[in-house]
């Protein structure tokens, strides 16, 4: 599925009753850049782009993830890679680093499949190599952790403050209302709407992969769904992305690279329109590669897709999914809280609520 990236703005007459209208993620996978290295240290670099969900690459953007070797006393070679971000880097800076996870591809000259590798930490190493003359090799890197393992019952947590009580409203896509084309695939989405401005929590543990902080509402007109929010996408554990779309600008409290926990404050919701409603907007999704392909085959992001989670959320001890028009409260036991944290982080915790 190709994800087209539109701004569009759907009045009331577009929405069919009981539903409203949500954008697709703006999922963004980095155009592949494959490198050639030839004999000792001597590397040459050549760039080829493809397309990649929307995404296109600024001339003065250079890559996000770099593979180097160093040869070691046994003459095997050690290959390792660097997401580059540092703000003094001459090499990237920090404002178009993309945070988050990659899926590594190395190639090398007559194999007829690649070598594989999800890259979670910054940097490390990506395996040890017998070659050192004349060896070839080239690679390329998608963003996002492609065909990793799901937890479908996994306990979230409601994104708003405990007690509070919250009416989710399913939600059709732009696409297919505007343009009557088919719903992308296991489409799910939801919206949260109030009189007054609220706090957004996180619903599970993740870290902070993009920030949009650039738009501001025009209140004075009487819309349904706008394509431009502030928003915030926090990527888990289990590869799965929850975006959160609809903040105040500048009243977004994250900053990219954090780690967040279940209910760590987000940010406060902006007014949507001049109907005094503020309003959140919540999916979650994952990447898959199409029709099983394997990992080390990839070779353009046509190979994968974006799919999205029916998430299940605590209820009275229960994982349920939310059904549309009703009523839940926000709740959660210990357990649930701190399922992935660790002691350390419990302990942190706990102390910050004395």
């Amino acid at each position: 599925m190709k994800i087209k990236l539109i701004q569009i703005l759907l009045f009331s007459s577009l929405v069919s009753f009981g539903q409203e209208t949500a954008g697709y993620n703006k999922a963004e996978a980095p155009n592949d850049f494959s490198y050639v290295a030839g004999g000792n240290s001597s590397l040459f670099v050549y760039v080829m782009p493809t397309t990649s969900f929307g995404y296109k690459k600024n001339k003065r953007q250079l890559d996000l993830v770099e593979v180097t070797y160093v040869k070691n006393q046994d003459n095997s070679l050690d290959f390792n890679f660097t997401k580059k971000r540092t703000d003094n880097s001459s090499f990237i800076s920090s404002k178009n680093f993309k945070f988050g996870t990659y899926l590594l591809i190395i190639y090398t000259p007559g194999v007829s499949t690649g070598f594989s590798k999800i890259l979670r930490n910054n940097s490390g190493t990506i395996f040890r190599s017998g070659y050192n003359n004349n060896f070839q090799w080239s690679y390329k890197y998608f963003r996002g952790n492609i065909n990793s393992t799901i937890q479908p019952n996994f306990k979230y947590i409601l994104p708003f403050k405990e007690g509070e009580t919250v009416k989710p409203v399913d939600l059709s896509s732009v696409e297919s209302v505007t343009f009557n084309s088919q719903l992308p695939k296991e489409w799910k989405s939801y919206s949260f709407s109030f009189d007054e401005t609220q706090s957004v929590k996180a619903i599970r543990k993740g870290v902070v992969i993009d920030i949009e902080n650039n738009f501001e509402i025009d209140t004075l007109k009487i819309v349904d769904y706008y394509s431009n929010h502030n928003s915030i996408s926090v990527e888990h554990n289990d590869g799965t992305v929850a975006n959160y779309k609809g903040f105040h600008k500048n009243k977004i409290i994250v900053k990219l690279g954090e780690t967040v926990f279940p209910q760590t404050e987000l940010g406060e919701l902006a007014k949507f329109n001049s109907k005094s409603l503020y309003r959140l907007y919540l999916s979650l999704y994952y990447y898959k590669t199409i029709n099983g392909k394997n990992l080390n085959n990839i070779s353009t992001s046509d190979d994968y897709e974006i799919l999205y989670l029916r998430p299940k959320f605590f209820q009275n001890g229960k994982a349920i999914e939310l059904k549309n028009g009703n009523n839940y409260k926000v709740q959660f036991d210990e357990k649930t809280l701190y399922k992935e944290m660790r002691r350390k982080e419990i302990k942190k915790h706990k102390s910050n609520k004395l």
